[in-house]
């Protein structure tokens, strides 16, 4: 283990899932701010050809070590560099040897939101006000690369606004992966902004109970790349609308277990695309291979 490496959080498996949702036989994957390797070496199982690029120096040598394939096998390889600050040709050209298409963009980026009067930066978690702080970035690499998207967000990181921004783009959300979990640390004691977010209606948090700490939901939304998905072809299409997401979470948030028993009651059409529910083993049960 290694205090400079970020390993992968619980909701890195909605991510995962949300991949699987697009990743075909021998499809390109390129997975932007890939952490430990783990979501990379799981793409990759699931049949994708996976380059992983990351920020950090060790978290790069710790997934070479643990995730990269060997021998010259290009199934699972990484390098360092800044997805933010980095063009899509320039990341593309971080590949030992060029990505396979169709090719898929995966990540799952900071998405706490923080006031404009938080110190602290915690790069790994901090969303901006509205936790869609690198969004912009990731889709922009999407449309430069007319690749699909597998990203991950939270039920308080303005989903109805994320919806919005790749609608505009031609991201079309093409099915969803929900999943609940604990509400973290740090975020339990800076809660203002996520407060701020939910009165406005723009985040929906899960109180199961009057005595328990609220929870959240991971989203992965699963974005099909369409040239045609204008003002007018979106409306065309068949996808989840930033109200749909809005209208799932707060049908989600009536249940009373991790099974989110409360979306059975869902009248079908409020479902424009496939819905897919996890509920996750105990963080102590959870391991990294």
């Amino acid at each position: 283990m290694s205090a400079q490496v970020f390993f992968d959080p619980a909701d890195t498996e909605t991510g995962i899932w949300a991949a699987h949702d697009l990743i075909t036989d021998g499809c390109g994957v390129l997975d932007l701010g890939s952490g430990s390797g783990a979501a990379a070496a799981a793409m990759a199982r699931a049949g994708a050809r996976v380059h992983g690029v990351d920020r950090g120096a060790e978290t790069v040598a710790w997934a070479a070590e643990h995730y990269a394939s060997r021998a010259g096998d290009p199934r699972v390889t990484f390098a360092l560099g800044d997805f933010s600050t980095l063009s899509a040709e320039e990341l593309m050209a971080t590949a030992p040897t060029p990505l396979p298409r169709p090719l898929i963009v995966t990540s799952n980026p900071p998405y706490v939101p923080f006031t404009t009067r938080t110190n602290d930066p915690r790069t790994s978690i901090n969303g901006g006000t509205d936790g869609l702080r690198l969004l912009p970035a990731i889709i922009e690499h999407c449309r430069s690369l007319r690749s699909d998207l597998a990203l991950t967000i939270g039920s308080y990181s303005t989903p109805r606004t994320a919806a919005r921004l790749l609608e505009t783009a031609g991201l079309l959300i093409h099915a969803v992966t929900l999943c609940p979990l604990a509400l973290g640390e740090f975020t339990l004691s800076n809660m203002e902004q996520v407060l701020t977010l939910e009165k406005r209606g723009e985040a929906v948090l899960w109180r199961r109970t009057p005595v328990e700490p609220p929870a959240y939901f991971a989203l992965g939304l699963a974005c099909r790349w369409s040239e045609a998905a204008g003002p007018h072809g979106a409306r065309r299409a068949r996808h989840w609308t930033g109200e749909d997401l809005i209208r799932l979470l707060r049908a989600a948030a009536a249940s009373r277990d991790p099974w989110l028993e409360a979306l059975d009651s869902m009248p079908s059409g409020c479902r424009p695309g496939p819905l897919r529910v996890l509920d996750l083993p105990a963080q102590a049960d959870r391991h990294h291979w």
